[in-house]
């Protein structure tokens, strides 16, 4: 896991191999800062120690300008999504050039929705150099509020305080996960898969990067004789069954790599759920459809700002040609008498709602509507934290060029899974437990069980073996059971005659005086005493493992400054009172109406 691990090297877009493509060297760059050392008015010369330099021009990098407004305080804008002025919320930066104990406070001041999970309980990720662990910052240093000086706009405003003068500090929304950690992943997952799955590139993107195409299973149909009748009495059907899974979409929805790493590393897995879907169907998954908008640092468009969620009724080869290549891919597959399509799953992130859920199509026929929920129910049972109150099946015009509304055609059940940016709470009343990376892939292993239970529910799979088929009697049910002829008449009251009631007997009187006082039983104390003094004997067994005694080592952890007293918040009617005088904000430009508005759509 170390080697996948991005490593926090500050190797610009600029200097990046030359098998690289060329068209993203100046869009890139020009859009992120390239290492931007942010001084004060009027200092001219060196920088110091303390003047914070930012740096976003690096793969999935994103921020896209830094103000000084105090010492204390810079206000930072997240780079809009390239042709699309509307997609802001991705930011993953890095700052240097820190001095110790400097204490700051960062506003990201132009957020494209104003509704997001860091209303709630979400907050950013930070990690350094000497510590590559992501880490979540705590609840107390974020303020999502409106502020006045900002026009009124809502503002995420980091509370932060730098430890160590050496480290590189990265921020980021969530932990990302680029372009280069895939095409790593990919290529160790398929020495493990080589016996039983293929790896191809069924397309490029504008950039020439490849669109992955990974077959699980074989696409041979099964060789059965007709006479073979399952369980529930109807013949095995030939055709072999097919699932097709797609993810990433959107760039800047890192939890649908993380989701689909799971489902890949678990489907190669040898436990028996993995080895029968894999024997039984066969699996063709497309991790990554948008690869030059993740390696931009993307919300949700591509290079030429198209939103390929919204583009899959009208794609062409030019503009989209990792959609065109999976739509020849679902006629290929609905040409062949040999193969089934039965589901299509398009793996999201959502940044508004908690858990994890679904959203599906809805039908006028009673029977096909009911079909279409098989699924998500079994899915249900397998994840934590499933919201069926956020599932949705409808057929929204806003959504009409989505995977789900456009290929959902004849019997193909098509679905987008979304899952939370920002955490979960297992009960409604319960704490706040944000998502981690384990978390996620956790999802994508329940995604593979889930699978695996419908399609033994349907006879396609055997039932696992040494499981009967029969669902086992409750107890109560049980309980409730009629007993049969040998046991009635075992029973005392089985018959007639049997049944006598048996003779009340009464007490004996007291007696006129008290019995002779007894002989005074010695104090629990005593005998309580008698066995602590004993000494205790422990009989070790051979599987016993030696009592382990020792200090417990703890792991570093990034020191955060409680700055609360230095924010003034304007939303509320009470002031908090500031250690020293806040001096006057400096003039900066303002942002155009444009580059603030907000109606953009989920997924």
């Amino acid at each position: 896991m170390e080697a996948l691990i991005d490593d926090l090297e500050h190797t610009t877009i600029y200097y990046r191999p030359r098998n690289d493509s060329e068209e993203s060297d100046g869009e890139g760059g020009l859009g992120n800062l390239n290492r931007l050392i942010v001084r004060p008015p009027g200092h001219s010369g060196k920088a110091k120690r303390g003047h914070l330099c930012f740096d976003a021009a690096f793969e999935c990098g994103n921020l896209g300008r830094a103000d000084h407004i105090t010492e204390l305080e810079y206000d930072l804008f997240i780079r809009p999504d390239t042709c699309r002025p509307r997609s802001r919320f991705w930011f993953n930066f890095t700052v240097e050039n820190v001095k110790q104990d400097q204490r700051v406070i960062f506003n990201i001041v132009n957020l494209g929705k104003e509704y997001t999970l860091f209303n709630e309980n979400m907050t950013p990720i930070v990690r350094s150099s000497s510590r590559p662990k992501w880490q979540r910052l705590p609840r107390r240093l974020l303020f999502y509020h409106r502020s006045l000086v900002h026009r009124g706009r809502k503002i995420l405003s980091l509370a932060f305080g730098f430890d160590k003068d050496e480290d590189i500090y990265q921020f980021a929304a969530a932990a990302p996960y680029s372009y280069s950690r895939l095409q790593k992943h990919l290529t160790m997952w398929e020495k493990r898969a080589q016996t039983f799955a293929t790896r191809e590139s069924i397309a490029q993107t504008t950039q020439k990067r490849r669109i992955d195409l990974i077959t699980i299973g074989d696409l041979a149909p099964k060789e059965e004789s007709k006479g073979e009748i399952i369980t529930k009495g109807k013949f095995n059907e030939t055709k072999k069954r097919v699932v097709l899974v797609l993810a990433r979409v959107h760039g800047g929805e890192q939890p649908a790599s993380f989701i689909c790493q799971g489902f890949l590393d678990y489907i190669v897995g040898s436990s028996e759920k993995a080895i029968a879907l894999r024997n039984g169907i066969v699996i063709q998954v497309v991790p990554m459809l948008n690869p030059d908008g993740v390696f931009l640092g993307n919300h949700r468009s591509d290079l030429i700002g198209s939103d390929l969620n919204r583009c899959w009724n009208r794609a062409t080869s030019y503009a989209h040609p990792a959609l065109i290549a999976v739509n020849d891919l679902i006629k290929k597959i609905a040409a062949e008498k040999t193969m089934q399509l039965d589901f299509i799953i398009d793996i999201h992130a959502d940044v508004s709602h908690e858990g994890v859920f679904v959203r599906g199509n809805s039908y006028d026929d009673v029977y096909r509507f009911e079909r279409h929920a098989v699924l998500p129910k079994f899915l249900g049972m397998r994840v934590e934290a499933w919201k069926p109150e956020l599932c949705l099946y409808n057929a929204d015009s806003l959504a009409a060029g989505s995977a789900r509304r456009t290929l959902s055609v004849g019997s193909v059940d098509a679905y987008t899974l979304l899952a939370s940016m920002g955490g979960r709470r297992l009960t409604p009343m319960g704490p706040y437990i944000h998502y981690t990376e384990d978390a996620y892939l956790k999802i994508g292993r329940s995604l593979v069980k889930a699978l695996c239970d419908y399609y033994r529910h349907i006879g396609v799979i055997a039932p696992r073996e040494g499981v009967s088929v029969q669902k086992k009697e409750s107890r109560r049910r049980r309980r409730r059971r009629k007993r049969t002829i040998n046991e009635r008449e075992r029973s005392p009251s089985s018959s007639p005659e049997k049944r006598v009631l048996v003779a009340r007997v009464l007490s004996p009187p007291l007696p006129l005086a008290s019995p002779p006082a007894l002989r005074a039983l010695p104090l629990r104390t005593a005998k309580n005493a008698t066995l602590r003094g004993r000494p205790r004997t422990v009989h070790v067994g051979e599987g016993t493992l030696p009592i382990i005694t020792g200090k417990a080592v703890r792991t570093p952890r990034l020191a955060v400054v409680n700055l609360s007293a230095y924010i003034r918040l304007r939303w509320q009617h009470c002031t908090i009172a500031t250690r020293a005088l806040r001096p006057e904000r400096a003039p900066v430009a303002r942002l155009t109406s444009d580059e603030y508005d907000t109606h953009d759509s989920d997924s």
